[in-house]
């Protein structure tokens, strides 16, 4: 009878230290949780709005390396044309000697050049020049221009 005794009281002590235990078990673990949820419930709109920040200054960087690159295409247009209207400025003076222009060009115009001076039209000679050293401007440009 004591043993029946001793057993019961130790099933039941054990049984009610089990159900205190998982009851503070549960209720740490709904503390936890609704500690959990209270933060992510004060966090989530911070964090939002921090990756909202972050999004926008990463397009305004990718705006700016845009303008920054077509700027750069822009100097390199009118540097381009610069380049090729003071070549072409520095062709049109005429001193009678040989053009300083390639050379596939340099044979048309020493056989143009003096039949020309015997027509007495050296300023025809002179523009023909001056049409080949645009020519050769615009090709410069759009070579220049088709780079990357």
């Amino acid at each position: 009878m004591i043993a029946d005794f001793a057993r019961y009281l130790f099933q039941f002590l054990g049984d009610a230290l089990g159900k205190l235990f998982a009851f503070f078990g549960s209720l740490i673990s709904n503390l936890f949780e609704g500690i959990k949820s209270l933060l992510m419930f004060l966090f989530e709109p911070i964090m939002a709005l921090i990756g909202t920040i972050f999004y926008f200054l990463s397009k305004v960087g990718a705006l700016l390396m845009l303008l920054i690159s077509t700027i750069y295409q822009l100097i390199v247009f009118f540097v381009s044309i610069m380049k090729g209207l003071f070549l072409t400025l520095i062709g049109l003076s005429y001193n009678g000697q040989r053009a300083a222009i390639p050379s596939r060009y340099q044979e048309v115009f020493d056989h143009l050049t003096p039949a020309l001076q015997l027509a007495q039209m050296d300023k025809i000679a002179v523009l023909c020049l001056w049409a080949v050293w645009v020519f050769i401007a615009i090709a410069t440009i759009k070579v220049i221009g088709s780079r990357g």
